[in-house]
């Protein structure tokens, strides 16, 4: 909204009739002029339109609050490229207009609406049952307009607070929104009387034998956000920063909510479009990078750049984190395993298993490299028993292993995260139709084939380990059997990873 934008009238005293349109500098100018007074009243094509010319109030000249900044690209220009977009992901630093465009896109929005602002805190204790006004939010958004303009303060409000939230909603809508706060949060939310035995008596939202009221301000500001999500009055929701109040965990757990497409059809149908801007890296989308944009003000222009590529998503989490690489780029887990042939099969096997973890198999270098790489290890993360990775590092020994198993437990290495199998070799634990398959032979002929030697001759047919492994992996699928020993092993790396 510049000041050269002509889109402001001004009442005409003789005639009552609006005369424009004028830029804001303009407006000043014939105040300057003397011809518009403090106090003569002024509209804006946006309040015109919404309202009729012939609704208009209008406002005193001396009430327009003065935003003078530039979007590039244009905030309409932005609202048109992200029509039909279910998601839009707003970042950058303080100060830097994300709140601004935020408002912008809520006031081109209109009525189908709802901007979730940042002072969204509310205590709930016994329930009003009183019947909402199904346009009360239209007035909202009228006083929001009416107020953009002529507020000299930003206010950040929020106009829906959680005991409105849960009385608004339909029985059917207030159970789905106890069940996905259980989902999230673990908790059981339930409506209860005051007076069990008063039909009369006023409600309050039970949280595990608990009056709400003792219930966290996180817990009321996850509530207060998942409600506005199911009021089927708004088409389009905007979010300014959904971390607030929130740990890492329930911000990672809600943006995965908010994201999953399937997950949002069944939780809120009517829900086209949800913008949100944050601070918290746990909100980018990383399967849609371009649904990610980095907002940033110089002087009195703000610029809205979309993510178009892996690195810039890594550039935007490298600065949302603090510059820290260490808080980015380490996996979930560490398995440390003997051979090339255990690290492609088992690579394969944890993106199957453990698909949103990022899982790093590092190969060992045979039996005897095994203590060098944890000592490697060891001067990456420091003193293992006291390292985040304690319970994250893994080690795999073939059956036939020289290294003592206790000589890496002294390395701090937890006893039950080290795995012996009980066979020579990754080979018998890759499915056995699979290898079959390779070996044009039945299953039934392997149990009396050697899978040891390298190469490997079956049926006339020779393939090195490499090749097996590779050649298993690429027909490996979530639906094909664990060995029960390697489904124990991925059990507990997935349990770590949690």
């Amino acid at each position: 909204m510049t000041a050269q934008k002509k889109h402001w009238y001004y009442g005409d005293d003789r005639t009552g009739g609006w005369v424009g349109p004028l830029s804001l500098a303009d407006l000043d100018a014939l105040h300057a002029a003397k011809k518009v007074s403090e106090y003569t009243l002024v509209t804006n094509a946006d309040m015109m339109r919404r309202e009729g010319p012939g609704g208009a109030q209008g406002v005193p000249y001396s009430r327009i609050s003065r935003i003078d900044v530039d979007f590039v690209p244009a905030v309409e220009e932005l609202h048109t490229a992200r029509a039909g977009k279910s998601i839009t992901v707003l970042s950058g630093p303080n100060n830097g207009g994300k709140t601004l465009l935020l408002k912008q896109l809520f006031y081109l929005v209109g009525h189908d609406g709802y901007l979730i602002a940042c002072n969204r805190f509310s205590h709930v204790d016994a329930l009003n049952t009183r019947q909402r006004d199904p346009h009360e939010h239209r007035r909202y958004y009228d006083n929001f307009m009416h107020s953009f303009y002529t507020s000299h303060q930003n206010t950040e409000d929020n106009e829906l607070k959680l005991e409105h939230v849960i009385t608004g909603l339909k029985d059917t809508q207030r159970e789905t929104l106890f069940a996905a706060a259980k989902d999230l949060l673990g908790n059981n939310f339930s409506l209860q009387r005051i007076d069990p035995e008063n039909t009369f008596s006023p409600f309050y939202v039970d949280m595990d034998a608990e009056n709400l009221r003792y219930g966290s301000s996180g817990t009321r500001l996850l509530l207060t956000l998942l409600g506005i999500l199911l009021d089927v009055r708004f088409s389009v929701i905007l979010i300014d920063e959904p971390e607030i109040g929130l740990s890492p965990r329930i911000q990672a757990l809600l943006a995965r909510f908010l994201y999953n497409q399937e997950q949002r059809r069944q939780f809120c149908p009517h829900l086209q479009q949800i913008y949100i801007a944050t601070h918290s890296h746990l909100f980018l989308d990383r399967d849609v990078f371009s649904n990610n944009h980095v907002v940033t003000k110089a002087g009195h222009t703000v610029s809205i750049r979309q993510v178009q590529s892996v690195g810039d998503l890594h550039q935007l989490q490298f600065n949302m984190l603090g510059n820290q690489l260490e808080s980015m780029f380490l996996p979930s887990a560490i398995v440390i395993v003997e051979g090339d042939s255990d690290v492609t099969f088992f690579t394969k096997v944890a993106q199957l298993h453990i698909p949103n973890r990022k899982v790093a198999v590092v190969r060992a270098g045979g039996d005897g490299e095994m203590q060098n790489k944890l000592n490697v290890l060891k001067e990456a993360f420091g003193d293992l028993p006291t390292s985040p990775y304690r319970d994250r590092l893994f080690v795999v020994l073939d059956k036939r292993h020289s290294v003592n198993s206790r000589r890496i437990e002294n390395q701090g290495i937890p006893k039950e995260s080290i795995t012996v199998w009980s066979r020579n070799g990754i080979e018998h634990y890759y499915p056995q139709d699979l290898v079959a398959q390779v070996f044009r032979c039945d299953v039934a002929e392997l149990s009396s084939s050697s899978l040891e030697s390298d190469p490997i001759e079956i049926n006339g047919i020779r393939k090195s380990k490499n090749d097996l492994a590779q050649l298993v992996t690429d027909h490996l699928t979530v639906n094909h059997p664990l060995h029960p020993e390697l489904k124990d092993l991925v059990s507990r790396i997935h349990m770590a990873c949690k």
